[in-house]
């Protein structure tokens, strides 16, 4: 990683307090709708029981915040995310929603958790963790906050192996995703940091190891619409 890079990303929540007001309609349009899809794949691997509790850190504007909270096995959903910007969009989000009775969004670090050990029976993040200066850490003080039998969720994107494919990606993700959306968030470079971070970010096998190392027992990851996205869990 470069030294440019890693200064960028202790302070990359002032970048998306710039565009919060564009996340959501960006999100959908340069993902082509299979953010959500994506999301789905998370509820789908929650853990079977009730009552669960559960942390979405980086959580943005709350999309699988909410998503968390419609479940009937969630009981409590906490999002947690350093933008206020974001965090602002997403409390207005959850009240129009009306699941304020089961999910909470307040500002927090992602990477140190100011939780107590224990607390939750699931954490996520959704394309927030390459964004975080040490996500070595985070995913260490995610284990410590889950329940023994919790489980945590990682949702990040990851380079296709197919070599066309592959190439097809990387000229929307280098060229054509960073002009759209750097010219209708009106950032001179949001979408073009963003895409660098995809790019320096460990995925696979070297992202699973991370999470063996952070003490994750079971950890698996499947690869979601031919390896844009992986989705990690790891248990404790």
């Amino acid at each position: 990683m470069s030294n440019q890079l890693a200064e960028r990303k202790t302070e990359s929540y002032k970048i998306f307090d710039k565009i919060a007001g564009t996340y959501d309609f960006l999100n959908h349009l340069l993902s082509f709708g299979i953010d959500i899809y994506w999301r789905k794949k998370v509820i789908k691997n929650l853990p079977p029981r009730k009552n669960l509790q559960c942390l979405d850190l980086a959580c943005g504007t709350g999309d699988l915040t909410i998503v968390l909270a419609k479940q009937d096995s969630v009981e409590k959903v906490t999002g947690l995310d350093m933008s206020k910007g974001m965090v602002d969009i997403g409390k207005i989000k959850i009240d129009k929603k009306g699941y304020a009775h089961k999910a909470a969004m307040q500002i927090g670090d992602g990477v140190e958790i100011p939780t107590a050990d224990e607390l939750f029976d699931v954490t996520t993040v959704s394309f927030g963790i390459r964004n975080f200066p040490d996500p070595q850490r985070s995913l260490e003080n995610m284990f410590r906050v889950i329940k023994p039998g919790g489980r945590s969720m990682v949702l990040e994107f990851s380079i296709p192996k197919n070599p066309l494919f592959k190439g097809i990606y990387f000229f929307y993700f280098r060229y054509l995703l960073p002009f759209v959306g750097n010219l209708i968030s009106k950032h001179k470079d949001a979408y073009s940091y963003l895409n660098e971070t995809v790019e320096d970010f460990p995925y696979g096998q070297d992202f699973a190891d991370m999470m063996v190392k952070a003490g994750f027992k079971n950890v698996r990851y499947e690869e979601l619409t031919f390896g844009i996205a992986t989705l990690y869990i790891g248990e404790k």
